[in-house]
């Protein structure tokens, strides 16, 4: 047997092994009730957690709600809140909760690479630094409804994205803010204002994976729950909303979970930029979502409708912050307006009766866009996830998701004579361990079968170790 062969044996035998170690290693965390960062619902939720409902603070505002007997307008106490390695500041942290802010950080190092197929075999090392800043204005100079969020983000090493020759990374979070090399940016400086326990607006510069955190399943910016970028980020709205981008809008809310929300964005902005400068340069974009609950046998769920549209002008070989598509100098015809639209659901099939915040269930999603313009023509992801099942683990967390890519026929037919490329489909299934109350230890794996003609069908295997500060 060859080398690569042998090679390729010990990992399939070294995957399930690895899982195995992390399902039935002693339990030595605790499971957490969710931690809601306001703006960035879900942000440190590992799946299968729901935002727990929060009570509308600000009675006084027009058009707000008088506390019911079950709310409460109170703050937890901040002894109560789950600080991580750096614990509590020698009680700087309770001081600045205290006045309106809330600091976070997180270290995630990843270990991933394909163990066959691709385009080489190579296992990378990177690391990710996340950091969350959220301040209540009301805390600190008493203006009420007004909350301001911050997520900063640096990177370094490097990733498999460019070895497996698939068209979706591999690993969302060493995408950004720069697929290579070390960088940093403020990739979400969001201002928002509630205007009533049910309406809050909303303008700055807006991280696109941040919003996605609402969902129970999927989000996780690449370093809670999902490494894939199908699961994490659609990548079929390359064209129509950048990752970071300068925008403003409104959401209609019930019970702090967006119902419908409308925004207006620039469809040229880069996360390291302020955007400012060269704003709507290149149009502007419409983006509208529906989410509506639903409870089918009292449990929940949603069913989602969303659409976009840009006025500026593309073509499928446009820069595009969620493809990988390296084929610089094509001079494709740019077309004037691209648009997508989505139907999605989450639905949950078991809820924890201790826990009502917590379970496992199902989603998907499936997406069309104009492929004159892009480079996808649909997309379609389904898959499953949540809480952990088993009793001795009730603070780990898994997923299993399969994806489709259809590519743009319109990029096929100019990339035959060159670099041909097909439709792409993926698999991902991870597990996450809670070694502590602070550090998550995850064992992914992915089966790729990518678009490059010249890639072959890929495993790939991958460990993530998240280190909350």
């Amino acid at each position: 047997m060859s080398r690569v062969g042998c090679q390729r044996w010990v990992w399939v035998a070294l995957v399930p092994g690895v899982l195995g170690l992390l399902i039935l290693s002693a339990p030595r965390a605790e499971a957490q009730d969710p931690v809601i960062i306001p703006g960035l619902p879900g942000a440190n939720l590992p799946a299968g957690a729901r935002p727990a409902q929060t009570a509308w603070p600000y009675t006084d505002l027009p058009g707000a709600r008088s506390a019911t007997p079950t709310d409460t307008t109170e703050s937890p106490p901040p002894s109560a809140l789950p600080y991580g390695l750096a614990g509590n500041w020698f009680g700087a942290r309770d001081a600045l909760f205290d006045r309106g802010i809330d600091l976070r950080a997180n270290l995630s190092q990843f270990y991933q690479g394909t163990t066959s197929g691709g385009l080489r075999q190579t296992f990378p090392y990177g690391l990710k630094f996340d950091y969350f800043g959220t301040i209540e204005a009301e805390k600190l100079f008493g203006w009420e409804g007004l909350f301001i969020n911050l997520h900063g983000e640096s990177r370094f090493g490097e990733s498999i994205n460019r070895d497996v020759g698939s068209l979706v990374p591999a690993n969302f979070a060493l995408e950004f803010p720069k697929p290579t090399g070390s960088a940093s940016a403020l990739t979400n400086m969001q201002i928002e204002q509630f205007l009533g326990p049910d309406f809050v607006v909303t303008f700055g510069k807006l991280n696109a994976a941040d919003g996605v955190n609402i969902h129970p399943f999927l989000g996780g910016n690449g370093i809670n729950r999902f490494m894939n970028e199908a699961f994490v980020l659609s990548p079929i709205y390359g064209r129509t909303i950048p990752y970071s981008t300068p925008g403003a809008g409104f959401s209609y809310l019930r019970d702090l979970d967006p119902v419908f929300t409308f925004l207006v964005l620039d469809s040229n902005g880069r996360p390291d930029t302020s955007g400012l400068g060269h704003m709507f340069s290149n149009g502007a974009t419409l983006f509208s979502h529906l989410r509506v609950p639903v409870t089918p046998f009292g449990l929940p769920g949603h069913q989602s409708l969303e659409g976009a549209y840009t006025s500026g002008r593309f073509s499928p070989f446009s820069e595009d912050d969620y493809i990988i598509l390296d084929q610089p100098g094509n001079h494709a015809i740019r077309r004037s307006g691209s648009w997508v639209v989505t139907y999605g659901f989450d639905q949950f099939l078991v809820v924890d009766d201790e826990t009502p915040t917590k379970g496992w269930g199902i989603f998907g999603n499936i997406s069309l866009a104009d492929q004159a313009t892009n480079p996808v023509h649909w997309f379609l992801n389904l898959g499953a996830g949540g809480a952990s099942p088993l009793p001795s683990r009730a603070a780990d967390s898994w997923g299993a998701g399969y994806y489709y890519l259809a590519a743009s026929n319109v990029l096929r037919e100019a990339l035959r004579p060159v670099a041909p490329i097909g439709n792409e489909q993926g698999f991902e299934l991870y597990y996450n361990a809670a070694i502590t109350n602070w550090f998550i230890l995850m064992a992914d794996v992915q089966a790729i079968d990518p678009a490059q003609f010249e890639a072959r069908s890929s495993f790939l295997f991958g460990l993530r170790a998240k280190i909350d500060f």
